[in-house]
């Protein structure tokens, strides 16, 4: 009982302030565009959303990278995200078969929320590539580690212009988007908490590193809690089939593998290259987990299915 009303507590302001859950809030409150481009709607809010997590996993794996932290594994996870972040934007905009978005996007409002990620993301992507090539300096990954929000509010944007667009409510309940939107969320947020944990003892913390730190594995934590039982006080189903359970039952496992690591750096605590290594593995394990889940939902709520 204690820990429902610790995740109401946390999950209520953010959903009615939109931060929790923008799909369900974006579906409820307008009236979705007839889209040019009708194909592939699942594909482009649920790649849309993935640029969210990739804001995130970048500078997180730049700064583990930049503290020889599990070096080669982030080095390739830098330079792995970054072409998928990019491939991605050009996807939306330009059409991707491979990524079975077929045409390109015509609507003025979206392809304006699009251009104005891509001005955001060129500088981020420049010093990016710099670091995960060997050639970066100092400066870039302050860039990346100072900029990374300005990205992540970017991509939210572009997701939220995406859903008033393509949402339908004949394939999709306003409680699914809000599932979905909820596990991509997940994702990112153990992208942020490895980020976050990254920088603390080092130059790149600031006073608030750790309450923001605090807050992220508090919000990832309470959202959890709500997929696994759901939370109809405020609006949140409980798993649709005995799969996602099972799914979320694996990132649970994930996650409980890497908390007490967590909690050690957030009571003050330094771990050693062993546990540095472990919570920047473990985070991303959390991480592929809650992705698979996300796909568990996406097929769960497409039309047939």
């Amino acid at each position: 009982m204690k820990s429902t009303l610790r995740s109401l507590a946390v999950l209520v302001p953010m959903i009615a302030a939109g931060h929790m859950a923008p799909l369900q809030a974006q579906v409820a409150q307008d009236t979705p565009v007839v889209a040019t481009v009708t194909e592939n709607a699942q594909e482009r809010i649920n790649y849309s959303g993935k640029l969210r997590m990739l804001s995130q996993h970048i500078p997180a794996a730049a700064c583990h990278l930049s503290r020889g932290i599990s070096p080669d594994r982030a080095a390739a996870f830098l330079s792995g995200a970054t072409t998928e972040f990019d491939r991605i934007l050009a996807a939306l905009e330009f059409g991707d078969e491979d990524l079975n978005i077929i045409a390109p996007e015509t609507r003025r409002k979206s392809l304006a929320r699009l251009h104005e990620l891509k001005e955001t993301w060129e500088p981020f992507e420049v010093a990016a590539l710099a670091i995960a090539n060997g050639t970066g300096t100092d400066a870039d990954l302050n860039y990346l580690l100072s900029e990374n929000l300005a990205v992540l509010t970017a991509t939210q944007l572009v997701v939220e212009e995406l859903v008033r667009q393509y949402a339908n409510p004949n394939a999709a309940t306003q409680a699914s988007l809000m599932l979905i939107d909820i596990s991509v969320r997940q994702g990112m947020l153990t992208q942020k908490m490895s980020k976050e944990a990254c920088m603390i003892g080092t130059v790149h913390e600031t006073p608030q590193t750790r309450d923001e730190l605090a807050g992220t594995v508090q919000v990832f934590e309470a959202s959890l809690e709500a997929l696994r039982f759901g939370m109809p006080q405020v609006g949140i189903l409980p798993p649709f089939n005995p799969e996602i359970s099972e799914g979320l039952e694996v990132a649970l496992a994930d996650w409980t593998s890497v908390k007490p690591l967590m909690t050690e750096v957030l009571a003050g605590g330094e771990l050693d290259g062993d546990g540095q290594i472990s919570k920047f593995i473990g985070l991303n394990a959390t991480m592929a987990s809650m992705n698979a889940v996300v796909d568990l939902y996406s097929g769960a709520t497409r039309p047939n299915s």
